[in-house]
């Protein structure tokens, strides 16, 4: 069963990772895949959260996996603009701004002027995956935790805070909604076709932009994008569409999307 567990899982990674490069090679579904994208990455970000850890434990082993990789290659996004700016012959970064943006703010906003703003979600990872552990570990009423996340998304859309934690903040709840789904066997897939074919009707594909925190209506956006992301997780689940090559893009894949997991699930029950 822990196989049956597995397949589903890389077959989700797999599909992440095509509609974010469809999404961001303007394609002519961009703006339908933006709409629930980043949502359903962290979602599956939340699948494989470890909360018997201690919080510098689990926040140091985060911190590793998550910000290596953004500072390595922040600073080869640097280097290739700054090679591509010397021989266009255009004027060079503003390295105060540059190191701001790199190191203190780390949103997309900040890291515009170079590659590195495809790295944002990295930095917002971390403390999306450590708000959640928090509020997990310390906060035991459910109606409460839901209370906590959701006045956390608001803070995170409303403030601008350093190292993207308010992007993290936003999108904590999204990784909480992930943690929550995977326990459960929810056969989402009637109902969220229902939803889906309401929201459409009635407001159409509501804009969204998670780097940015553009929401067209925070509420219409999170149900929209919760929704379509439990159809895709349902479908996939519940009727075994897991062709072989795209279990061996998903599983070999340097997509991050939680810490290693097959440690963590291997041995899982798959219910």
């Amino acid at each position: 069963m822990a196989t049956n567990r597995l397949e589903w899982v890389e077959t989700l990674k797999c599909i992440g990772i095509v509609v974010v490069i469809l999404g961001h090679i303007s394609s002519p579904l961009s703006s339908f895949i933006y709409s629930w994208h980043m949502p359903f990455f962290f979602i599956i970000a939340g699948f494989f959260l470890k909360v018997d850890l201690s919080p510098i434990l689990f926040f140091k082993k985060e911190f590793y996996r998550l910000m290596i990789p953004y500072f390595i290659f922040s600073l080869l996004a640097i280097f290739i603009e700054s090679i591509k700016r010397l021989v266009l012959n255009r004027d060079m970064l503003n390295w105060n701004d540059v190191l701001q943006g790199t190191l203190l703010w780390m949103d997309i906003n900040t890291l515009s002027d170079t590659y590195a703003f495809v790295l944002w979600f990295l930095p917002a990872l971390l403390f999306a995956r450590f708000s959640v552990y928090l509020v997990i570990r310390y906060i035991q009423f459910n109606w409460f935790r839901w209370f906590t996340l959701f006045l956390l998304f608001l803070i995170g859309t409303y403030i601008e805070l350093p190292f993207a934690i308010d992007e993290g903040l936003n999108a904590a709840l999204f990784v909480y909604i992930g943690w929550c789904l995977f326990k459960e066997d929810n056969n989402f897939l009637i109902l969220g076709c229902i939803m889906l074919g309401c929201l459409y009707l009635f407001f159409g594909i509501p804009s969204l932009d998670m780097a940015s925190k553009s929401y067209q209506n925070p509420l219409l956006n999170i149900i929209w994008s919760v929704s379509f992301s439990f159809l895709i997780i349902t479908a996939i689940r519940k009727l075994d569409i897991n062709p072989h090559l795209i279990l061996i893009w998903g599983e070999y894949n340097a997509f991050i999307y939680n810490s290693p997991i097959h440690k963590q699930y291997r041995n899982l029950d798959c219910r």
